[in-house]
């Protein structure tokens, strides 16, 4: 038996023994040690910030290698397992190629810091409660389990286990491609699909620059490198400034021997024309923007060498979520009802690309501050212009902009007529756009106030029953 004074002291010890799990996180320590993780200590890492941040976070495997090793995903968010009505989703894809890893490290401290800052750090709080992140370390893990740590221009480990580059194995806008269609991209497709994705970032190492669509050509890939522009070109320099210009180095243009970016960003085609690029089967399929990150100039380099290439890539990581906010969005629903339409097709001004309405109705497009005209329409029903003002200053919502369309064959109702005047728009309808639309914290406050109303009468109760007995 135990003698009482040793019980005792074992008592007293036990909330010592079980708060010391969350000691780093207390003292603002790094869990996430600054250590290169292979495929079995990244899934080890995921599954420990689920079980340590099981509020704010969803693990989640949207397909298997090759070799069948789990494609995992970790979703960050104040409700990270379902799609929020008005919210907008973010993709971060680290590790394409297995031997390019600074990413899926960069990707791994990323999540360290948002869920440490969650309740802490204000940006990072009213971020995560109006967006969703998903974040996927290593999209190609066979690969990364036989990359060389220093190997700094082999391909070694680049490809998946069948031989493929992954970057290169996807749909293409200008050519056909041949490859059979891989695993590992087979389930970037469907995952692409399956959420309204408005920002995405891949991330690869061999270079440092921001590089965005288009990545290939009319010419095709053997063609010369001219510069192939989006619809979306004024957009993509943005998005693309937005990483280059927050990060250490990567700025100043001619970090690695060989090339020269000016302002450390390039058009993907202009730098060279690939087939089958990840980026522009995502801007069209995914109807999402996205850029391409080139992170360090050596693919695989030494461990040690990791802690500074957070400190240069942090502020871009997470300036570059922050832009997800910036530019329209909002809910397409028939004339007089709250009933949403989907697909419905939305243009900006005479960009000749074209976005759809989610089944809630909802889209998103980042736009550059100014003026633009927003075409919504879908057959069977009258198509709707309005101009919108994009501000210049940054917040955590998107312009709002409601649409109502009217049936064909059916008289408007009274909220077909809209004053829009940037971030509000009145309308006659008494329970109009704030009531029909749930956007960013809307839904929360409005439980909040049922719940505080609820307690309010509980505690009356409480004290009335006092006062009788």
């Amino acid at each position: 038996m135990m003698p009482k004074s040793r019980t005792t002291v074992s008592l007293l010890l036990l909330p010592l023994v079980l708060w010391l799990p969350c000691l780093p996180h207390i003292l603002g320590q790094n869990v996430v040690p600054f250590e290169y993780h292979d495929y079995s200590q990244v899934t080890q890492v995921l599954r420990e910030f689920h079980q340590n941040y099981s509020d704010i976070t969803h693990l989640y495997s949207i397909g298997q290698s090759v070799q069948g090793r789990e494609l995992w995903v970790i979703a960050i968010s104040d409700n990270p397992t379902v799609h929020e009505v008005g919210e907008p989703e973010v993709q971060y894809v680290g590790n394409i190629h297995g031997n390019e890893v600074i990413g899926k490290e960069l990707l791994l401290h990323l999540l360290e810091h948002l869920a440490g800052g969650y309740g802490k750090n204000g940006t990072i709080s009213s971020y995560l409660n109006t967006t969703r992140v998903h974040i996927l370390p290593a999209m190609n893990p066979d690969g990364l389990q036989g990359s060389l740590e220093g190997d700094c221009y082999s391909s070694i480990g680049r490809e998946n286990a069948r031989s493929y580059d992954l970057n290169r194995n996807f749909p293409d806008k200008f050519e056909v491609n041949t490859q059979p269609i891989q695993p590992e991209t087979q389930a970037i497709m469907n995952w692409t699909r399956s959420i309204p994705f408005s920002l995405s970032a891949i991330f690869h190492g061999g270079a440092v620059v921001a590089n965005y669509p288009w990545d290939n050509t009319p010419l095709g890939q053997n063609g010369p490198s001219i510069y192939s522009r989006s619809p979306d070109d004024d957009i993509y320099r943005h998005l693309a400034l937005t990483y280059s210009e927050n990060h250490g180095t990567m700025h100043q243009g001619d970090i690695c021997s060989g090339d020269f970016f000016e302002d450390g960003i390039s058009n993907g085609a202009d730098w060279y024309p690939l087939r089958g690029g990840m980026q522009d089967w995502v801007y069209i399929h995914g109807e999402c923007l996205t850029v391409t990150l080139e992170v360090s100039c050596c693919k695989y380099p030494t461990q040690d060498q990791l802690g500074d290439h957070w400190t240069q890539n942090k502020n871009s990581l997470i300036e570059l979520l922050l832009q997800v906010h910036r530019g329209i969005k909002g809910q397409v629903f028939i004339n007089g009802t709250d009933v949403p339409v989907s697909e419905a097709t939305v243009t900006i001004g005479d960009r000749d690309n074209t976005f759809h309405t989610t089944s809630d109705g909802e889209f998103w497009r980042i736009l550059v501050p100014g003026q633009y005209s927003v075409t919504v329409s879908k057959a069977g029903f009258s198509s709707e212009t309005r101009t919108v003002i994009v501000p210049g200053n940054l917040t955590f919502s998107a312009v709002i902009e409601d649409f109502y369309l009217v049936e064909n064959g059916t008289s408007s109702a009274p909220n077909a007529s809209v004053t829009t005047t940037g971030y509000t728009t009145e309308t006659t309808d008494s329970e109009g756009r704030d009531a029909r639309h749930l956007a960013g914290n809307g839904c929360r406050r409005q439980m909040m106030d049922s719940f505080v109303t609820l307690l309010n009468g509980a505690m009356i109760m409480l004290i009335s029953m006092d006062c009788v007995l």
